[in-house]
């Protein structure tokens, strides 16, 4: 059940000539669990951060995501959600509720950080290498309010481009266009906070138009950003508490069906 994800301690300036097969090394303090159908990369905050900056440095691209309890009901039924996940270069818990749960199960994560709190370290790493940062969102307003943030609290090279009517596929002449509009700007980031699981399926599909750029799966992470800005907090709609409770409910369903995990 457990698998080994290559992470590794940041390295100064540009890669060395061969840096790409180096890309995929797995030294043995990192390591893969699942939680239900859903895999979480377990190493320190150095080693994810080393990963990031290989990917993008040498070339290689990828994708990170940042799976929650969304992810682990919906991956139980959705194929193609579930073949986007297993196959990101990085997955990083993505909500608390997956941290306690890979505790609950017998495999803690070396680093218990969630959502939210992989970004920072993630634009202190962009500005330290001087990359190019583009947040996509589909929600009013978000990517830009989210990219002035990059570039006035972080210093980013920051830009925002907003994916409005996003096809919950992913796919489609808008998404090709909006690729485009994305590759204009040489992008080494992609931050995009999208629903699930179309996400995902953009990010899988961009990625392969996008060889050299690491594209980030922030979700609801990304609202972090901006909730300090006039105007960026969401009014959740009346059914929220019913649907949150009914998710908790099936992902605890899927917890229950797990066995405990091997102790490393």
């Amino acid at each position: 059940m457990n698998g080994v994800m290559g992470l590794g301690p940041p390295k100064a300036g540009p890669l060395a000539p061969g840096a790409e097969s180096e890309a995929r090394s797995l030294p043995t303090s990192a390591r893969r669990i699942f939680i239900g159908r859903v895999p979480v990369d377990s190493g320190r905050l150095e080693d994810v951060l080393g990963r990031v900056a290989r990917l993008v440095e040498s070339g290689q691209g990828g994708r990170v995501i940042l799976p929650d309890v969304d992810h682990v009901v919906r991956a139980e039924r959705e194929e193609a959600l579930r073949e986007a996940l297993a196959t990101a270069e990085l997955s990083l818990a993505g909500s608390p509720a997956l941290v306690r749960a890979a505790e609950r199960l017998g495999s803690p994560l070396v680093e218990p950080r969630s959502g939210a709190q992989w970004l920072p370290p993630l634009a202190g790493l962009a500005r330290e290498r001087a990359w190019r940062v583009v947040v996509v969102s589909d929600r009013p307003n978000l990517s830009e309010r989210a990219a002035g943030v990059l570039r006035d609290t972080h210093g980013l090279l920051a830009v925002g481009v907003a994916a409005p009517d996003m096809p919950g596929d992913g796919q489609g002449p808008g998404v090709e266009r909006l690729i485009e509009r994305i590759a204009l700007t040489r992008p080494d980031l992609v931050w995009v906070s999208l629903a699930t699981p179309t996400q995902e399926l953009f990010c899988l599909r961009a990625a392969a138009q996008l060889p050299r750029a690491v594209l980030v799966g922030t979700g609801p992470a990304l609202e972090s950003l901006a909730r300090s800005l006039p105007g960026s907090r969401r009014r959740n709609p009346w059914w929220a508490p019913v649907r949150w409770l009914r998710q908790r409910w099936a992902f605890l369903r899927v917890l229950a069906s797990m066995a405990p995990l091997p102790a490393r």
